[in-house]
């Protein structure tokens, strides 16, 4: 009898892009990102939209302060960061746990 193998679909990682002018909050973000298995790239300053359409991410963190002019820019589902606590802002997190909840949420829809 020959042996079958199984047929396994192979989901795609998906891809973060992490923006924001501050280096340290950019590389904390990004390692929240990785450690639950997200492919990440980290941008420090401001990208342009052809930058972020090479990357191609499933979704985006802007980590704060951001320019209100590039958050028009955006199509891509984005999440703010920001190092001082949630203050009513739907799409505002401020720790990892609240992070990996909002992608999850914005990688669903």
């Amino acid at each position: 009898m020959p042996l079958i193998k199984p047929h396994i679909i192979a989901m795609e990682t998906p891809r973060i892009m992490v923006i924001g002018s501050k280096v340290t909050t950019v590389q904390s973000v990004s390692s929240y990102c990785l450690k639950y298995n997200f492919e990440v790239f980290p941008y420090y300053g401001t990208p342009l939209v052809e930058e972020i359409t090479l990357f191609a991410p499933h979704a985006l963190v802007l980590c704060l302060p951001i320019c209100d002019d590039f958050q028009a820019q955006v199509v891509q589902p984005y999440i703010l960061w920001s190092e001082q606590p949630s203050s009513g802002k739907s799409l505002l997190v401020s720790t990892a746990t609240e992070l990996y909840t909002s992608l999850q949420k914005v990688l669903a829809a």
